[in-house]
């Protein structure tokens, strides 16, 4: 994309003075095109009668705001870029738009001037707005409370005067189709929440409700009685189709966005028939001959089954249902004879009066006449099961039970289009009704059209009260479920259908039916089969196969399947589901044992708050969690959602209901936050995770990740990763996502060739919580001011600690703003805002967003008053910085100084790698697009310096050589680089110039930072259980564990590679020992990807008592390949328990990660003075059998003393050992050089020896002169060598020898000399920080000789800071 620089002057009409803006505020003189959407496409404007497109030179979401403000679409979600809505035609109008986002029109904004650009359609400039208004709540995006976007959020619509032709028109906005259903009266979701402040007047043609004649309430407080709730349906029209044109009898058509369908005349009745004439006033409806107007060679017949009860004014009020239903005959289509009167009306029906059987209209036993009167089903979940209630003068009632029985539940079933009736329930099993008791002592024959032509007591004539409303369950009455003991949304989807639980078949089961199936249960949008279940054991229904939905579904029950059967598939056909909404838990009794009556939200909050499971995310009903067992205990719970148990709540007492357990109550809760934000993308295959290749991946791909996982934007995606195995299957397409789709399924797929995608290897994303960057002065958003930074919390002010220039000229950058010119600190803070955010960015300055710089916020402290970050950018888009020069420094008190940044633009790049973090590691340099090491020759604190100070990683630890975190591969881009310690560059440095030296890989240079982090857990024999630790500031210390929530331990188990889930173990006793408590008060997000990233308490050296040190277990603990450290010996691999002394008890063994014992099975004496020798107990005095010493548990590793592992004892028969002495051990030398100790030692022995000498010169003084002489001269001839002379190769072997390692000396205690974590991928060396740059130690062998004794001591470094100190004694004579 080539940019040029311009000049423009900010002001005058140059942009704007040929293209007029509209006299009238909605003049379509804008549009959004090619974006599925009026608020969502590529942006064009009408100029001298042409559309045309703009530009994305500097278009940015200031921009992109005007766009949607202008067309009433809300806020901007994204500026898109690269003609991502495709491209378009004609002229380019704008370009350099340069908006500040308050403009009531884009072309008010300073711009080049209307067609003045060399730019092509590739950069035509797209909008992803908000909308105006969408619905909430639903079973997907077509149904739900109504809310418009105020441009600071979404706010609900009140039903006050809202008006169907309203709701028509927000359907057709939404892509909906028409509106079937308006209802009022609902409750808010909070009660103090703000409402739309105007009436929508809708005439019902407008293209979008922002179009619509709005009314302001008076004093902005619109009259209402709660929120108001669209239900849209797919169904757009409807005719009677005969001799190919539209008339008043016909076929029965229905127009979806599929195309027109025809209808089957299997369940079409009259009262389907009556509403269709209603609707195209064509009078009333005749008669329903099935077929009479069939035409060979349409599509096939549309099986969808409308249950209508006349009264509605549109086909699409009526309930529909399509699942289970049979395919529909040839030529059995339905029909309609209207009576083209458009004036005449039904005749009044009659209480009396009885349907004539083989009339016309007698099919579904629906009568041909005009009743005021309507019945419902009411709070069952469906419209064929709940409380019967009849409309009576304006008003619904209920029916009393008195005398309610089959009989009159069939009559209400068969009026209802419901099939039969399964129950007739009493005793308000339904729950208690409101209003008038219109019916009692009701006494139907079966047979009536009519529940009100029943004989009864006359209307609003009894003796009941609310308590005995009567009921229905209806055999049309269907409820959904997943079977499964511990998960909310992931298990065997089941169907209630015939009074009967049963499964489903799996087959075709695509994206849509899924995704519907796990809207409907509540379990988020996505939804995968899982095929590698193991069958179901027992028998059960296997209802219905071949489920396939459609867009215009907005239930199961209106997708179209097979019909329904008692076998459908196989066993191992039936569907088991894992939605994305899936989350853990027990399945508690506190989701069992209530009845469903009366059941909401409220009630299942006071079941989260109290299992501490957060806040609830759906009330369940119908047993969806299986049906329960024993005592229902509750019923009718009303609940404010403030009390602590849920028996606080008002009900109608214990075990006072007769609610069956098929209306069991459920709850799913928020739960435990997981999901990390970052790693290796997989998509689910159905089969299980399968990885995507990096072929053509592009960060509009990654960007819809992100936002679907609900973990912001896209940071950085990483390509040409390995692969889990060589052999992986990879999956076989490409995504083609715009950046707009709401998730990975929806974006555009292209098949790989063969099934085989062309890659390097696995893609790797990482995404950030933040989201947008602005500047705020004033209250508005410039190129100048205090630096804020949107999360999922809202927009957060950064503190100027460690907030220097590179930071600011990503800023700059990213908003179109030029590059910084000064970082005032505070100059811009506002009283009043939130907390200011801690969290620092370690920018190079060359990133393209601010959330792809790396960023800490463990261990920083909270922000001083007003201390906020601010940039002043140069506000000219075109400014580049200049260009730096290798041999500049940064001049001191420059703007740029802080954090020694210059303020100049350069294409390399630094970077530490392999050891970590990004403050540890090998250094690499970008130079002409390779990344390559440096040379260690020379390579000392000062040079290490340098590129810490660079990265914004503080000092300093350590300049290591020898590639001591692994072998770089490329260029060698530097030698003998010979910093100062005040450049701004590493490559500003004295070198011998790029690409000259005479170096390998092996000398590759690498730096340990101060601000360097690495985490451990410390034990014995776990692997990923144990002290947690943090290294810091050059030192292990521990971590405080208060609050420590799981958010929190499931980031560091996780950054540990200990799997997902974890628990602090509150009951491991106190550590013995002192060493800092580095860190209190963890709080980690979401979006965190590694602890570094967690919000905290300050670093202290004592931030807490050891009682709060924390002890963390994972989910991927295992056992350490040794018990204790590493190597093991012998001796540890062996221990005695259950003895009265560390030399007696049952023998257990180390052995593939677990203690295990041995059987007594040719155990004996000789055995057991093997194990007493080992653990250097003596020798054996018994070596009893038979679990002398109590039964151990685990493995039993060894039997018959011959092979490991195999063994068919039992515990009862374990070995024991006694031996004869305490076990010895040495007590450990005080330090690597104790003096008192080695003088004491040294004087001793020659004491000891001088008196010997003494003694043999006074025995044979006289007798044996000559051979004393002797003696004398052999003394005189002992070789004397000086200290610290190196060990040569026959020395070295004496101190392997048994000799010299024979004295116990294997327990010697370590030293507490600071150790630097070896993980990462570093190679394990020692680090001594030493003055005179970091010189290295050698290993050296140490003799002490003091004739005629010799003293040897070895030092020998083993691991990384491991020291393993060894003496012996050798005298010579």
């Amino acid at each position: 994309h080539k940019r040029h620089k311009y000049l423009f002057l900010w002001g005058l009409c140059d942009g704007s003075s040929d293209l007029k803006g509209p006299q009238e505020e909605r003049d379509p003189q804008l549009r959004l095109v090619d974006g599925g959407s009026r608020c969502a496409g590529r942006v064009e404007i009408i100029h001298q009668h042409s559309w045309g497109t703009v530009c994305d030179d500097s278009w940015d979401l200031n921009d992109a705001h005007v766009v949607c403000r202008q067309l009433g679409c809300g806020v901007a979600f994204n500026a898109l870029l690269y003609a991502q809505f495709g491209e378009g035609s004609g002229p380019i109008w704008l370009t350099k738009l340069a908006c500040t986002g308050k403009e009531d029109y884009l072309w008010n904004c300073p711009a080049l001037g209307l067609g003045k650009n060399n730019c092509e359609h590739y950069y035509d400039a797209g909008v992803i707005c908000s909308g105006f208004v969408h619905l909430v709540g639903g079973h997907g995006p077509c149904s739900g409370r109504v809310e418009v976007n105020s441009g600071e959020g979404w706010i609900p619509v009140s039903d006050g005067n809202f008006t169907l032709a309203t709701a028509q028109v927000i359907c057709a906005e939404l892509g909906c189709g028409k509106a079937a259903s308006v209802l009022g009266n609902l409750p808010f979701r909070e009660n103090s929440e703000q409402i739309w402040a105007e009436e929508f007047q809708c005439e019902g043609q407008e293209p979008g409700l922002w179009f619509c004649p709005r009314v302001l309430c008076p004093a902005g407080s619109c009259p209402h009685r709660g929120a108001v709730q669209v239900v849209c349906s797919g169904y757009t029209d409807v005719r009677l189709m005969k001799n190919g044109s539209s008339q008043c009898e016909g076929q029965v058509e229905i127009k979806t966005s599929g195309g027109w369908r025809t209808l089957c005349a299997s369940h079409w009745n009259m009262a389907s028939a009556n509403v269709v004439c209603h609707q195209l006033g064509c009078g009333v409806a005749i008669s329903t001959p099935k077929g009479e107007y069939f035409v060979e060679g349409g599509d096939e017949i549309w099986r969808d089954r409308f249950h209508c009860s006349g009264s509605e004014s549109f086909l699409w009020n009526c309930p529909v249902s399509a699942l289970g239903v049979p395919a529909c005959a040839h030529g059995n289509t339905a029909s309609v004879v209207c009576s083209e009167n458009q004036t005449q009306l039904l005749p009044q029906c009659n209480d009396s009066w009885s349907d004539p059987e083989g009339s016309a209209a007698s099919e579904g036993h629906t009568a041909n006449c005009s009743d005021s009167r309507q019945l419902r089903l009411v709070d069952g979940g469906s419209h064929c099961t709940g409380r019967v209630e009849i409309l009576q003068q304006g008003s619904w009632g209920s029916i009393c039970d008195d005398s309610w029985d089959l009989s009159d539940a069939h009559v209400v079933c068969r009026q209802l289009g419901c099939g039969v009736a399964l129950e007739a329930t009493i005793s308000a099993h339904f729950g208690e009704g409101s209003g008038p008791i219109w019916l009692d002592e009701v006494n139907c024959t079966g047979e009536e059209a009519y529940m009100w032509q029943c004989p009864s007591q006359h209307w609003g004539q009894h003796n009941c009260s609310h308590k005995n409303d009567a009921g229905v369950i209806c055999s049309e009455f269907l409820a959904l479920r997943l079977v499964s003991k511990d998960q909310k949304c992931s298990g065997w989807l089941e169907i209630f259908y015939n009074n009967t639980w049963g499964s489903v078949c799996h087959s075709p089961m695509e994206p849509m039916t899924l995704s519907m199936i796990c809207r409907q249960l509540g379990c988020g949008d996505i939804g995968t089969l899982d095929f590698l279940i193991p069958p179901r054991e027992g028998s059960r229904p296997h209802w219905v196969d071949g489920i396939h939905c459609r867009e215009i579904d907005t239930s199961l029950w209106q997708c179209p399947s097979d019909p329904w059967k008692h076998q459908s598939c196989s066993a191992k056909e039936e569907a088991h589901i894992t939605c994305t909404g899936d989350l853990l838990g027990d399945p508690s009794p506190a989701f069992l044992g209530h009845c469903q009556l009366n059941w909401d939200l409220k009630d299942a909050l006071v079941v989260c708050r109290q299992m501490g499971c957060g806040v609830a995310i759906d009330d369940m009903y119908f047993a969806q969690f299986g049906e329960g067992s024993g005592p229902v205990w509750l019923s009718w719970l009303q609940c404010t959602g403030e009390e602590d148990h849920v028996w606080k709540c008002p009900s109608q007492g214990w075990g006072q209901q007769n609610c069956p357990h098929i209306l069991d109550a459920g709850v799913i809760c928020s739960g435990r936050v997981c999901g990390p934000c970052s790693g290796r993308v997989e998509v689910n295959s159905g089969g299980g995770w399968t990885p995507v290749s990096d072929g053509n991946f592009t960060l509009p791909t990654a960007q819809v990740i992100c936002a679907e996982l609900g973990c912001g934007k896209a940071a950085s995606f990483l390509l040409d990763l390995p692969l889990r195995e060589a052999s992986e299957q990879v999956w076989a397409e490409e995504f083609q996502c715009k950046g707009w789709e709401p998730g990975l399924w929806f974006c555009p797929r292209v098949p790989c060739p063969a099934d085989s995608c062309h890659h390097r290897g696995a893609v790797q994303v990482v995404c950030s919580e933040y989201t947008e960057v602005r500047l705020m002065k004033n209250g508005s958003s410039q190129c100048e001011g205090q630096v804020e930074m949107k999360t999922s919390g809202g927009w957060r002010t950064l503190c100027a600690s460690h907030w220097n220039m590179a930071n600011a000229n990503v800023v700059c950058r990213q908003l179109g703003c030029g590059v910084a010119i000064s970082i005032p600190k505070g100059a811009y803070f506002v009283e009043g805002g939130d907390e200011i955010w801690r969290d620092r960015f370690h920018c190079s300055g060359s990133e393209s967003f601010l959330w792809n710089c790396p960023v800490t916020a463990l261990g920083v402290p909270a922000c001083a008053h007003g201390n906020t970050a601010s940039v002043v950018c140069s506000g000219n888009q075109t400014e580049l910085l200049p260009q730096c020069n290798d041999s500049s420094s940064d001049p001191a008190g420059s703007a740029a100084s802080e954090g020694h940044i210059t303020n100049c633009s350069d294409s390399r790049q630094l970077r530490l790698v392999d050891g970590g973090s990004h403050c540890a590691g090998r250094v690499e340099i970008l130079q002409q697009g390779s990344w390559g090491s440096i040379c260690d020759d020379s390579w000392d604190l000062n040079d290490a310096h340098v590129v810490c100070r660079q990265l914004g990683c503080g000092v300093a630890l350590e300049a290591t050589i020898s590639a001591h975190f692994g072998e770089g591969s490329g260029p060698i881009w530097l030698d003998e680089v010979n910093c100062t310690g005040e450049e701004a560059h590493v490559w500003q440095c004295p070198s011998q110039g790029w690409g000259q030296h005479n170096c390998r890989h092996k000398a590759d240079a690498g730096v340990i930072c101060s601000e360097f982090l690495a985490l451990r857990l410390v034990s014995k024999d776990q692997e990923c259980a144990g002290w947690l630790e943090v290294f810091y500031n050059n030192t292990w210390g521990s971590v405080c564990h208060s609050p420590m929530e799981a958010v929190t331990l499931s980031v560091i188990c996780r950054q540990l590679g200990c799997g997902d889930t974890e628990t602090l173990n509150s009951s491991v006793p106190l550590r013995e020992g002192s060493r800092p408590r580095w860190v209190d008060e963890i709080q980690c997000r979401k979006t965190d990807t590694s602890l570094w990233q967690c919000p905290s308490d300050p670093w202290k050296q004592r931030s807490c008592s050891a009682k709060e040190e924390a002890y963390i277990m994972c989910s991927g603990n295992r056992p350490k390949s040794c018990p204790g450290t590493v190597p093991c010996t012998d001796k540890e691999k062996l221990l005695l328990r259950g003895g009265d002394s560390e030399c007696s008890g049952r023998v257990e063994v180390w052995h593939k990660g677990t203690w295990g014992t041995v059987c007594d099975d040719s155990w004996s004496l000789a055995e057991a003075e093997v194990v007493c020798q080992q653990l250097g107990c003596g020798s054996a005095l018994d070596a009893p059998g038979e679990a002398a010493f109590g039964p151990g548990n685990g493995s039993i590793w060894l039997d018959e003393v011959y092979t490991l592992g195999q063994s068919d004892c039992k515990h009862e028969e374990d070995a024991g050992v006694r031996c004869s002495g305490e076990r010895t051990t040495t007590p450990p030398v005080p330090g690597i050089f104790s003096l008192p100790g080695i003088l004491c030692m040294i004087l001793g022995a020659l004491l000891f020896l001088v008196l010997i000498i003494l003694g043999t010169q006074l025995l044979r003084w006289r007798a044996q002169r000559q051979a004393l002489s002797t003696f004398e001269d052999a003394v005189d001839g002992v070789l004397y060598q000086e200290i610290d002379y190196p060990i040569n190769p026959e020395k070295e072997s004496l101190l392997n020898s048994p000799v010299a390692t024979s004295s116990g000396y294997d327990d010697v205690e370590e030293l507490p000399v600071p150790e630097i974590p070896s993980s990462f991928g570093m190679k394990e060396k020692n680090f001594f920080p030493e003055e005179g740059g970091g010189a290295r130690c050698s290993q050296k062998g140490k003799w002490i000789t003091i004739s005629p004794v010799v003293l040897h001591y070895y030092h020998g470094k083993d691991g990384f800071g491991h020291i393993n100190d060894q003496f012996s004694f050798t005298t010579r004579f």
